[in-house]
């Protein structure tokens, strides 16, 4: 039917619709005019980013998640079943589930950047200085959602692991690539844990050699925790997550107490490497990193965003007197090796509207929802919006802490120190760059466990 035609019937309606209503009889209008003001809702003190959960009795999605070359269904775990799972795996220390029903933290918040969203949507990231705001009130939902860390604890805003703590990006707002409203930093869209991740040479954020120094001091009394807060200020669906591309974060295996197995794995600047690392370009230009971590790569995601910033990092490495060699990639690239873990078949997943973990510990990255096309109908039937591409599409922000906790501290006692902090304290991203695969650790006395010989 031409578009014509449809607005004509439209407007046939409207006018039948309109008769139908002068002819009642007028003794009707005081019982419609009642009905419409009951329709009518207050409007809330708190502005939030979608329905509250309306099908709370799904406990279980399907995804897609991205491991390198290796994508995966998944069993994705919603609502009070992903709380459960937490429990059951010993990870209420690296991952909180908050829901704005019973918590009042997170309604706060989604107003605070509800309040400040017109303001810092142009700059899209920035330090903490420039939005103080959200971090006070994310504050408030660490401490309501981690009570373990003890009241004590020091909750501070970003990772602190540059010399210039100014230049760091706390806080990012995320889309997806191409949308109509364009994002400095789109989500990641591969399995990772974040100091693997940004300690990548060729990033504007990398921070300097022996950086815990800077972030982590005094490790013999105190552990840190890396907390990020992450929220979807796009449309929520009927079960309290995202319509598209959630953000799935993995359970820490055994507690915390195991690595999960990763591969340890180089940048590739061959031509069929650099296809692997940009999915949506073939350009491939060895000395313009833009061409092969722009668009795939969520290693150096956001790192190349402009011209200006390219100049800056070429600007950078000469500075610092690196060369890049035939293959394009300096001694420093060079060397650089970022773990890709490996699928295990009792890997969980959870995911929600709002979510809190440790990510220097768990896991994560943008998923794909995996159902068939009868689930979707069933969400969109409760929540039309779901239908909408704008609605669709993610939006979310993050926010950067890390917690210092002193674990000399009665209010502390029975807490177990991480795993990062457990690594670092035995000489991980110190004299050697990576954790181990499989590593073990003692996380009663904050050591990696030696491996027997």
């Amino acid at each position: 039917m031409s578009k014509s035609h449809v607005h004509a019937r439209s407007s046939a309606m409207e006018m039948s619709s309109r008769a139908s209503i002068r002819a009642r009889p007028s003794a009707r209008a005081p019982t419609r005019a009642r009905a419409t003001e009951a329709r009518v809702e207050q409007p809330s003190k708190y502005k939030l980013s979608g329905p509250k959960v309306r099908l709370p009795e799904i406990a279980e999605r399907r995804a897609a998640v991205p491991y390198w070359n290796d994508e995966r269904e998944k069993v994705v775990l919603v609502g009070d079943a992903a709380r459960e799972a937490i429990a059951r795996g010993d990870a209420r220390d690296f991952i909180a589930l908050p829901c704005v029903e019973t918590s009042r933290a997170l309604r706060e918040l989604r107003q605070t950047v509800s309040e400040g969203w017109v303001a810092h949507e142009a700059a899209g990231k920035g330090h903490s200085s420039l939005w103080p705001e959200i971090f006070k009130s994310a504050e408030k939902l660490i401490r309501e959602e981690f009570p373990s860390f003890g009241e004590s604890c020091e909750i501070l805003p970003g990772t602190a692991w540059l010399e210039d703590d100014t230049e760091a990006i706390d806080w990012v707002i995320r889309r997806p690539e191409k949308h109509i409203v364009a994002s400095k930093i789109h989500f990641a869209t591969r399995l990772h844990r974040d100091p693997d991740s940004w300690t990548n040479p060729a990033t504007t954020q990398r921070p300097r050699d022996g950086w815990p120094e800077l972030s982590m001091p005094n490790r013999e009394r105190y552990c840190y925790r890396f907390i990020n807060v992450w929220l979807a200020t796009s449309a929520l669906d009927p079960t309290g997550n995202a319509w598209q591309s959630p953000l799935v974060v993995m359970l820490p295996r055994d507690g915390g107490r195991r690595e999960w197995m990763f591969d340890k794995r180089k940048l590739s600047m061959t031509r069929e490497g650099a296809k692997d690392e940009n999915v949506l370009s073939n350009a491939f230009n060895p000395l313009d990193p833009k061409t092969w971590v722009r668009s795939g790569n969520r290693l150096t995601r956001g790192a190349y965003s402009s011209k200006k910033s390219v100049e800056e990092a070429a600007a950078a490495a000469a500075l610092e007197n690196e060369v890049r060699g035939e293959d394009g990639l300096t001694d420093a690239e060079r060397a650089f090796e970022f773990p890709e873990v490996k699928h295990q078949i009792e890997q969980q997943f959870v995911a929600n509207g709002a979510l809190l973990f440790d990510s220097f510990d768990c896991w994560h990255g943008a998923a794909r929802w995996s159902e068939e096309k009868s689930f979707k109908k069933k969400l969109t039937d409760v929540d039309p919006k779901g239908r909408e591409p704008f609605h669709q599409a993610r939006c979310s922000i993050e926010m950067r802490f890390r917690v210092k906790i002193d674990m000399q501290n009665a209010q502390t006692n029975g807490m177990k120190w991480g795993p990062f902090t457990s690594a670092v304290r035995d000489g991980k991203f110190l004299s050697s760059p990576l954790r181990d695969s499989e590593a073990a650790y003692d996380l009663a006395a904050g050591h990696v466990v030696p491996e027997r010989a």
